[in-house]
This record gives C-alpha cells, structure tokens and sequence, in this order.
C-alpha cells in the first residue's frame, strides 16, 4: 500500500495543533493548517488515532537537534560545545513533553508490537542524540576521567531531567556545564 502523498505535509501541519488541542483537535483544523482538502486528511488518516500516533512518532525524532548538535564548532571550548548542545536538546525534550501534556492520560491500548515498536523508536532516537554528544565531547577524550560516550550519556540525563513541564525555572545551560564538567564542591 503506498502512503497518502500528503500525509507528511499534513503531520507537519498537525502537530502544533495536536500540541495544543490534544485530542480536541479536529480534521477540519488540520485540513485548513496543511491547506488541504479535509477529504484528504481522512483519505491520509481515516481514524484520529492514526493522525494523532503519527504526530506523535514526528515530535519524538530527534534528527533536528541531532543535526543541530553536529553542527557545532568543534573549535569551541568543551563548555560552550555543551552549553549549545543543552538548548538543541531541551527543544528536542520540550516538544515531547508538550505533546505528552496534550495527549490523555489514558489512551486506548495499543496492540503490544506497535507499543513496542515505538519505544524501540524513541530509544533510538535518543540513541542518535548520544552519539551526536559523544561526538561533541570525542576532540576532549585525552583530557577526560571517563569515555566520552559515558559522559554524554549522564549529560543527555541532565538536560533531559531539567526540562520543564510547565511553568517552572530550569538551570541555565552553563550552571549545568559547570556541575557535569567541575562538580558540585566548591575547591577546599
């Protein structure tokens, strides 16, 4: 079965409104967004979930922010490398948490393949942004008291952590440089 040639442009169209209107969002939203026909949004999804579960699957990739991280200059102390680093990543975490907030708290059962299907994909995801970290960190690794992919690894769980669901103040991304790269103690 071939996939609905508009079905790309109408997730893309879809998803801030999913992220604002959750489940309240309706086919005729979509269409005006994706300026499409509303035929064509249930040509593309014929039931909300579909719709709903590929917005989903477009907020959790991470090839934005994995893109954007490799593109930092690698010429740049190891502390501004990772302060960026944390904005891509917090923008990344971010759009999740907003779709998460927007979506119900009890959804319909999916079927156990596709359930797991998708935690392998968010696992993948965050797989790639690990590895983009450890690319970030890799020019220090001479320099370094443990591998870089470990270091990227309770970096990413530092920045992910930190981010907000809400309202609430987040660590500026250099306070939490400094406490990964210096520690929590001040010197004796």
């Amino acid at each position: 079965m071939t996939e609905h040639p508009c079905r790309a442009l109408i997730v893309r169209a879809g998803l801030p409104l999913v992220m604002r209107h959750g489940t309240s969002v309706t086919t005729s939203m979509v269409a005006r967004a994706a300026g499409v026909p509303a035929a064509a949004v249930f040509t593309a999804f014929p039931v909300q979930a579909a719709l709903l579960e590929a917005c989903a699957a477009e907020a959790l990739r991470a090839d934005e922010a994995v893109a954007a991280i490799a593109a930092v200059d690698l010429t740049q102390p190891l502390a501004l490398r990772l302060a960026s680093a944390a904005l891509h990543l917090r923008s990344y975490a971010a759009r999740a948490l907003l779709l998460a907030d927007a979506m119900p708290t009890s959804r319909p059962r999916r079927p156990e393949p596709e359930e797991s299907d998708g935690r392998v994909r968010h696992e993948e995801e965050l797989a790639s942004l690990r590895s983009a970290l450890t690319a970030l960190i890799e020019p220090e690794r001479e320099r370094l008291r443990m591998p870089p992919e470990h270091l990227a690894r309770v970096f990413q769980s530092m920045v992910l952590a930190d981010t907000p669901t809400g309202p609430a103040e987040t660590l500026p991304a250099e306070e939490l440089v400094s406490l990964l790269l210096w520690g929590a103690l001040a010197p004796p």
